[in-house]
């Protein structure tokens, strides 16, 4: 980046931020209100709108798009999600060239027509819409506001930057910006990943701005994965078989789960290669009593069943989560105990007879999903982690009195922070004398102090650590 006080690359590029401010219809809510038509109308605004959502006000991806999937008209859905996906996983970069286009920031009341630039801008770079298109677009979406500084201010900065992409300067653009911003992440998530996995942060990055596949876990129950392939390829949907889980096929392109042949049958479920390895973490045999401690939403309790029906399951989450556990049991035809509330909820627990095998996937900062919940790298501030190693530490202890002697704990995260990680076995193991750690044979990669860890990038599949636990 320049140094401080050093002239900007782009003078004659910078676009003024001027007009009226105070009288714009995106000043405050209520103005904005009197547009609804224009806002139930407009792909552009929905857009924004989702995107404020989740960057200024930290609300969840899906739950703000479903909310505004009802104001576009149902052709535009699939471009309103892609715009919104797209828009947050790239925010940073998107966020840093406006602002090396603008002569001063947008004020904070007016942060709807920051938004509108972000999407604007996405569909400039990366989606297959005409430059002209995406200017007007994004320039229209303004025309009920009257404001002819705000429709002056998007049309500069979009231009501003078409010229800057047909002059051959966009390298000259991206070296101005600072490091995290080239990469799409908060400053503070960027330095925990720089520090955390130096030598391979680079292919985290570039994961977590990719596309994640679509992968199927193959039931063996109903199926084999070399007879499903070949209903597919009968099909014409296309699909490669996962590289390290033996059960694992990746769609060539993503659809709805009503377009997958036989998945309502039960002969496929949706779960992300890695997800699919915990199986191999645990030898299941029938009669071994098992607790999938953090079922929700029951993705590996029927795994594990498909895997060896004769076990007797019990899955356990909070109340409002359990619905889904039993929904994808009824799916696939497979019958657990299903136990509604927390594990510290649940102290006459203790009278019961211990379980052989405890799956315990905690809940965690998602640093491992960041490609496939482009949200999270918004939502993660930098006191997460040690609130969420707070929390992991609890139920580590409560799900360990569950236990019986003899048997197995599979600590599971889908995260890659070594916090969440082996800094939580490490004090696990601090505290605690009858413990060993046992080796994880089945699983392909990285060996840490007490695991194994996944990485985007580094992996196929999403970043995930394991660590198995024996009860001496």
């Amino acid at each position: 980046m320049p140094a401080a006080g050093a002239p900007s690359a782009w003078p004659g590029c910078k676009v003024p931020v001027q007009g009226p401010w105070r009288r714009g219809i995106f000043s405050t809510v209520p103005a904005f209100r009197r547009a609804n038509d224009l806002a139930r109308a407009s792909l552009q605004i929905a857009a924004a709108h989702v995107l404020r959502d989740v960057i200024d006000q930290g609300r969840s991806l899906d739950q703000t798009l479903q909310a505004q999937e009802r104001r576009v008209r149902p052709d535009q859905v699939g471009a309103l999600r892609e715009i919104s996906f797209g828009g947050c996983r790239h925010y940073c970069h998107l966020d840093g060239i406006i602002s090396s286009l603008l002569s001063k920031p947008i004020r904070r009341k007016d942060r709807m027509i920051h938004f509108l630039l972000v999407a604007g801008l996405y569909q400039v770079i990366h989606m297959r819409v005409p430059d002209h298109a995406a200017v007007n677009q994004s320039v229209a979406a303004l025309g009920a506001s009257r404001q002819a500084w705000a429709r002056g201010l998007v049309n500069g900065v979009l231009r501003g930057y078409l010229r800057i992409r047909d002059d051959g300067r966009l390298t000259e653009l991206e070296e101005e910006l600072a490091p995290a911003q080239r990469m799409s992440l908060p400053t503070h998530l960027h330095q925990w990943i720089q520090q955390a996995w130096p030598d391979h942060a680079r292919a985290i990055f570039r994961a977590f701005n990719e596309r994640p596949p679509m992968t199927l876990r193959i039931n063996p129950l109903k199926t084999t994965r070399e007879g499903y392939r070949a209903l597919l390829e009968d099909r014409g949907i296309g699909a490669e078989i996962t590289r390290d889980s033996p059960v694992g096929m990746n769609l060539a392109s993503p659809s709805g789960v009503g377009a997958i042949p036989m998945f309502e049958e039960g002969w496929v479920s949706v779960q992300d290669e890695s997800a699919q390895l915990c199986v191999a973490a645990i030898d299941l045999r029938p009669g071994l009593r098992v607790l999938d401690a953090c079922a929700a939403p029951g993705g590996k309790t029927c795994a594990f069943l498909e895997s060896e029906p004769g076990i007797r399951l019990t899955a356990v989450d909070l109340p409002e989560r359990a619905d889904g556990i039993r929904q994808n049991l009824r799916r696939i035809g497979l019958k657990a105990d299903i136990r509604a509330g927390g594990l510290e909820e649940l102290a006459d627990w203790r009278e019961w007879d211990p379980w052989d095998c405890i799956l315990l996937d905690v809940p965690c900062s998602g640093t491992g999903v960041i490609r496939r919940h482009p949200d999270i790298r918004h939502r993660r501030q930098p006191g997460d982690l040690e609130r969420f190693a707070t929390q992991q530490r609890h139920l580590l202890e409560t799900a360990w009195q569950l236990l019986v002697p003899g048997g197995t704990l599979l600590y599971v995260t889908c995260s890659i922070m070594p916090r969440e990680n082996d800094g939580v076995i490490d004090g696990f193991l601090r505290r605690h004398t009858g413990v060993r750690v046992n080796p994880l044979a089945g699983i392909p990669g990285l060996a840490t102090r007490h695991g194994i860890q996944r990485l985007p990038g580094v992996h196929d599949g999403d970043g995930f650590y394991y660590c198995r636990l024996g009860k001496l």
